[in-house]
């Protein structure tokens, strides 16, 4: 009889390691197809095309320093102070994009900017200052990337990245990367465009996902980390933690039956 219970004892722990601790299959990102080393070249970041209440920054200088200053609202010493403070001085300071697509210039009044590319809308306002200056450089750019993750991650909350251009992984890696507990393999984007919100789901385990557009963050992107289910069922999430759950639970359940069987 005693036996039996060892056996029983023994089975249980095994089932339970086996369910309750986390593979590393599921934590490790990029994993090549067949476990072979590859190269891989992924899709090139798409433009991306400037939304209603995006703000943005537009640098114009010229030969002439008056009009360099009616035109920039913001000064070079200014510009500097405003990077290293922190976003506030682009957002009191930067172009906002209305709920018609457009923004206002000193003298060039409004200019449709929705749905239109960096490129375009330098070309754009380069063309309404022909009429003013004969050489002018315009340098048009987005006041940085802003966006949210939120879920199973170590430090959910609202992030801003000083870069034109940011991947999936520096946005991770920026929130403190995602909890051990985390589902990388099926990881929200939910994105706003001309045609409303999108949800898409990627799997950071597949060194295919650098080939996703998704791959690049967009300004205003959510990133929604779930976790897995082990997590909801309260499993250890790692070997040591499996085990010592593993004991208590199976402890109990013997106490339990040793009390009926004494009855």
């Amino acid at each position: 009889m005693e036996r039996n219970w060892y056996r029983v004892f023994w089975l249980l722990m095994i089932s339970s390691l086996l369910t309750g601790c986390i593979g590393n299959k599921k934590l490790t990102y990029l994993q090549e197809e067949g476990g072979e080393t590859k190269d891989y070249y992924g899709a090139k970041p798409t433009d991306y095309l400037i939304q209603e209440n995006d703000i943005i920054s537009i640098r114009i200088r010229s030969l002439d320093t008056e009009s360099n200053d009616l035109f920039n609202t913001l000064s070079e010493s200014q510009r500097i102070n405003g990077v290293n403070g922190g976003d506030l001085m682009f957002y009191l300071n930067g172009y906002t994009v209305d709920n018609a697509g457009d923004i206002e210039i000193p003298v060039l009044g409004k200019i449709k900017v929705a749905g239109s590319d960096i490129e375009t809308v330098e070309a754009r306002v380069r063309e309404g200052l022909k009429s003013y200056f004969n050489d002018v450089f315009v340098s048009v750019q987005l006041s940085g990337i802003r966006f949210s993750v939120v879920g199973d991650i170590s430090r959910p909350g609202k992030y801003l990245i000083y870069q034109d251009q940011a991947t999936i992984f520096e946005a991770l890696a920026l929130a403190g990367d995602a909890q051990f507990t985390a589902n990388r393999k099926e990881v929200q984007i939910i994105r706003s465009g001309p045609n409303g919100v999108s949800i898409n789901e990627i799997d950071l385990t597949d060194q295919n996902v650098i080939e996703s557009p998704y791959f690049f963050i967009h300004p205003n992107d959510i990133i929604n980390v779930k976790p897995l289910k082990v997590k909801s069922y309260g499993i250890g999430t790692t070997g040591f933690n499996s085990i010592a759950l593993s004991l208590s639970a199976i402890a109990n359940v013997l106490l339990i039956i040793s009390y009926f069987n004494n009855i």
